[in-house]
């Protein structure tokens, strides 16, 4: 357990990582300090629609993830309330953001919360597997799902975020991602997982 800890401990800081793009990723992407306006203004959205969140490593990292991959299209599986959907959608003006909202149950709420902040989301209430995306995030908590059919919906430049890692489901399935040759680097934050699919990238899993 302390091993696991002390390597966590330094990989966070890019000792020991020589893959030029993971020591990139991880040191200016996963541990960006700088800030945004966007934070802000979103913030300012919040308190208007009297919302309070406290996952700002979640929002803050999926704010980054997509400003860094520069998404077309984008999938976020069960968007829940649209809260971080704010931050995946204000991170690219030329993003489609599609939101699936299986029981329909926080649709209005995430539609009225987008109204006038962004056009680029949609939301959808059934999902074409077939259908490829360039970034796909996955809150496990809410919305468990099969590796095979991310799979299906995802290209050699698809990225994967996914929350709820530590609970016990969400354990079994990121051990799952981690060890298939397809999911080329895997980088652990302990409660998030991000997964890079590109083939021509060495097998690696980082702990982050």
């Amino acid at each position: 357990m302390f091993l696991k800890w002390l390597k966590r401990k330094k990989q966070a800081k890019g000792f020991g990582i020589h893959s030029p793009f993971a020591f990139n990723f991880i040191t200016n992407v996963i541990y960006e300090k700088h800030g945004y306006t966007a934070f802000s203004d979103i913030d300012q959205v919040l308190r208007d629609h009297n919302i309070v969140t406290s996952d700002e490593k979640l929002h803050y990292l999926s704010y980054r993830l997509v400003r860094y991959f520069q998404p077309e299209k984008i999938l976020e599986l069960d968007t829940g309330k649209g809260v971080n959907t704010l931050y995946i959608s204000s991170a690219s003006k030329d993003a489609v953001c599609h939101c699936f909202d299986p029981e329909g149950k926080n649709i209005l709420m995430a539609r009225n919360l987008h109204t006038k902040f962004n056009k680029n989301v949609g939301f959808i209430d059934e999902i074409d597997i077939s259908e490829l995306y360039d970034g796909i995030f996955v809150y496990l908590n809410r919305f468990p799902i099969d590796m095979e059919n991310l799979l299906s919906m995802s290209s050699d430049e698809t990225f994967w975020v996914i929350t709820g890692i530590k609970s016990s489901n969400g354990r079994r399935f990121w051990k799952t991602v981690v060890a298939d040759e397809r999911a080329r680097i895997t980088f652990d934050m302990k409660d998030i997982g991000i997964v890079i699919l590109k083939e021509s990238y060495h097998k690696a899993n980082y702990l982050v």
